[in-house]
């Protein structure tokens, strides 16, 4: 069974839960340096899980080879390497650095830094929170380009378009049998047209993109649906074609990553509200 995308997402919100918990430790030296040796391994993993999950898809591997290249040419991609390195395989820490002080309103300001190690001896001057953030934004355009060129095969709200299953010489009762249903299980005699048919489809069966709140956040933009009121297509350049196979990246049926409910939401609920 095909790996499924969410591997992908859950590595990206882990890299981005050690990221927060950095920014939160204030005057907690010792958690800084732990939550920055996490983040440095979970920001690799996110590279690791792209090429377990996607790398059969045709036209990937030329595609991500490219991209590792211009992870090659960045500076603070080239020192999370080697930091890596120095705190997995030595078990050492550059994190060794610390400055205090007071922003305009009074509020006190803490920021760590990195310092040379015999073993890492060039390190970036800026603090250690920024360095991170820089880091994670360059790892989660990484994941939303792919998330573009390859979004017939990762998310299968473009998987599930007429468009796409055309190409495949597919049809939408190919597409209601994918999914467990009997063929034609969206032609329920009330006069749908069959762009109505798809839509009810993916509406019911599909979950999309799961990061889109990061992308916003980071970014600036977010992965579209073809249902959605904006399309990036135009802005996007061309897109990849499905592979010859027509294999769609298996999504989770249901978000991973659940909205926790407050006592209100609950006693809402309860009260049938």
């Amino acid at each position: 069974m095909p790996r499924s995308i969410s591997i992908v997402e859950y590595k990206v919100r882990q890299a981005h839960f050690f990221l927060e918990k950095i920014a939160q430790s204030e005057l907690d030296f010792f958690g800084v340096q732990c939550f920055v040796d996490a983040f440095a391994n979970a920001t690799r993993s996110i590279t690791f899980s792209m090429q377990a999950v996607v790398s059969d898809v045709q036209g990937f591997a030329r595609w991500y080879e490219d991209q590792l290249a211009g992870l090659k040419e960045d500076l603070i991609s080239q020192f999370f390497n080697q930091y890596r390195t120095v705190s997995t395989h030595i078990g050492d820490t550059v994190v060794r650095g610390c400055e205090m002080g007071r922003d305009n309103s009074g509020r006190r300001v803490v920021k760590y830094l990195f310092v040379p190690v015999p073993d890492l001896l060039d390190v970036p001057a800026q603090d250690v929170f920024s360095i991170c953030g820089n880091h994670f934004k360059t790892l989660l355009e990484l994941v939303f380009n792919s998330f573009i060129v390859f979004r017939y095969q990762l998310d299968d709200r473009w998987y599930y378009t007429k468009e796409n299953f055309d190409r495949l010489g597919k049809t939408i009762e190919d597409a209601e049998q994918e999914l467990g249903f009997p063929r034609g299980w969206t032609d329920i005699g009330k006069g749908l047209s069959e762009a109505e048919r798809w839509t009810v489809l993916r509406n019911t069966q599909t979950v999309g993109c799961q990061l889109n709140d990061l992308f916003l956040g980071y970014l600036g933009k977010q992965v579209e649906g073809p249902d959605s009121g904006t399309d990036q297509r135009a802005n996007e350049g061309e897109l990849q074609l499905p592979n010859s196979r027509g294999r769609q990246i298996r999504k989770d049926s249901s978000s991973r990553f659940p909205k926790a409910e407050n006592k209100a939401s609950r006693r809402k609920k309860a009260e049938g509200k």
